[in-house]
């Protein structure tokens, strides 16, 4: 009986998705990349089938170094600028200062609000999954904070006014008057 050569022995070798070098310490490092690729895939997965998110938002959420606010937080306790306030200084744990800067108000009214939801609602937020959320720089510009969420969950999200209404605890019939009143008040801007 011959002896198999080396080329043989290969070939006959189940292949494995991890290419095999002469180097161990190469191979630990390929099988552990393979490993870490195969863990991020599920994790994909999982994400998708609980939370319904979409692939695309995956990697955004991911790669984003903007700060994005769940839809969830918000509640009937408290405005909206409060909420955000409450949910910037005791969730993000981010100075008077670095939250008057993303929200585009002096921080003198930022503690005001702060402080004054506090009095309102003493207990942490409450920060149910959401499905939804809203990236900080929507209140770069003059408009109220209601204002802007409504505009960005409307035109960019294209939710219904009784959706947007569910998510921020309010009156779809105000979120229709604030949406076409921003849409007014941009268009006379113009």
């Amino acid at each position: 009986m011959k002896k198999k050569s080396e080329k043989e022995k290969e070939r006959k070798r189940p292949k494995s998705d991890i290419p095999h070098s002469q180097n161990p310490l190469l191979d630990k490092i390929l099988k552990e990349d393979q490993l870490a690729v195969e863990r991020i895939k599920e994790l994909v997965r999982l994400l998708k089938l609980k939370y319904g998110i979409a692939g695309r938002d995956i990697i955004h959420l991911a790669e984003e170094k903007e700060i994005l606010i769940p839809i969830s937080i918000f509640t009937k306790k408290l405005r909206i600028l409060e909420t955000l306030t409450k949910y910037l200084r005791e969730e993000l744990n981010l100075n008077y200062h670095q939250i008057g800067a993303l929200l585009n108000r002096d921080e003198r009214n930022i503690w005001h609000t702060y402080n004054y939801s506090r009095k309102k609602y003493s207990a942490k937020l409450k920060i149910p999954v959401s499905k939804y959320f809203i990236p900080i720089s929507i209140f770069k510009n003059k408009l109220g904070a209601l204002e802007n969420i409504i505009i960005y969950l409307k035109d960019e999200l294209r939710l219904s006014y009784s959706n947007i209404a569910k998510l921020l605890e309010r009156d779809d019939r105000t979120i229709w008057t604030m949406y076409n009143r921003v849409k007014k008040k941009i268009k006379d801007e113009k």
